[in-house]
């Protein structure tokens, strides 16, 4: 899926808005369709994936909700130069946005040119903001008279806020997102209403960074999980046709397998078993999707990753993505 890059951030040029709305069956179409975003998701919860974005953007604003029915751990990377401020609407289950466990209606935030590390919950929906940090600062220096970077220093990812606050985000990011999306879809494009949109965007955002700076304590918990998880992926990866065993990661890491085990409970809610044999089968899906006129046979792309045991391999990956690999692959040559 082609995406057009209308990020600017020279704002005094006139962009009309550009609204998207998808809803998507499959979690790696579901990874590149959020505009302006550089994305990885594995998917940790089986069953088959359901999605949907909606997103609307214009001069170095972008307000985007996206919705999901199954668990997925997330890298993510936001446009350059760029904060992120939002709240979860639906969390059930637990979550972890950049390490902090996330509860419904809190404040999420990402600081500028910061990677996001988001393992969602079974069934989540979070609406943001990603605002340059030209435009955010300069507003918030002009009609605020203060200094945003300051807050966002004190700003842990995740938050509490006042409940007037928490209304007030909820109702700006997604009641007027679903306005300009509408209007968008209707061919209306006001520049008027997007400006009073932007003002009204920039005014909260401010107001939730300001109460939640309020918070003294800061968060470091997680770091050093979430690097094991990281090392893990990346070993996985770099070693796919003869998988490493856990003593392998154990060793090559140089932590027990308990450390190993609670690193991955704590980060991602399973087993670096599992997890291994996630991110191998999502290769998989990747080429059966992406190089499926190349391939011939199923079972030289699985053995390709580690996979010499077919029918468990074939039971693995309909337990994940709720279809059998010859499926796959005839859905994406037709």
């Amino acid at each position: 899926m082609k995406q057009e890059n209308i990020w600017v951030d020279n704002h005094h040029n006139e962009v009309k808005p550009k609204a998207i709305h998808y809803k998507l069956s499959d979690v790696l179409e579901h990874a590149a369709s959020l505009p302006m975003w550089s994305q990885d998701y594995t998917q940790l919860d089986k069953g088959q994936f359901s999605g949907s974005i909606t997103s609307v953007a214009s001069e170095g604003m972008q307000i985007f909700r996206e919705a999901m029915n199954r668990s997925v751990d997330e890298l993510a990377s936001p446009p350059p130069n760029s904060y992120v401020i939002g709240l979860p609407t639906i969390v059930e289950g637990d979550a972890l946005w950049s390490g902090n466990k996330l509860s419904k209606n809190s404040l999420i935030t990402l600081d500028r040119n910061d990677e996001l590390l988001f393992r969602t919950s079974h069934s989540s929906e979070i609406t943001c903001a990603v605002i340059s940090d030209e435009r955010l600062e300069e507003y918030a220096e002009r009609v605020e008279k203060l200094d945003v970077r300051p807050l966002m220093t004190k700003v842990n990812p995740v938050e509490a806020l006042p409940p007037a606050i928490q209304s007030q985000l909820l109702a700006i990011l997604f009641i007027g997102s679903e306005h300009m999306v509408k209007n968008s879809d209707e061919g209306i494009n006001h520049p008027h209403s997007w400006r009073q949109f932007e003002d009204s965007v920039f005014n909260v955002c401010v107001q939730a960074l300001m109460a939640a700076s309020n918070n003294n304590s800061r968060h470091h918990e997680y770091r050093v999980h979430r690097y094991i998880v990281k090392k893990v992926r990346e070993l996985t990866l770099a070693q796919y046709c003869d998988p490493l065993t856990i003593g392998d990661i154990c060793i090559n890491l140089n932590i027990s397998r308990r450390s190993l085990n609670h690193a991955f409970q704590q980060v991602l809610g399973i087993t670096p078993v599992a997890y291994m044999r996630n991110i191998r089968l999502h290769r998989i899906r990747a080429e059966l999707q992406y190089k499926s006129e190349q391939i011939s046979n199923i079972a030289c792309v699985a053995s390709h990753w580690g996979f010499w045991h077919m029918s468990l391999f074939a039971r693995y990956y309909r337990e994940l993505f709720g279809e059998c690999p010859s499926e796959t692959l005839e859905r994406s040559r037709h």
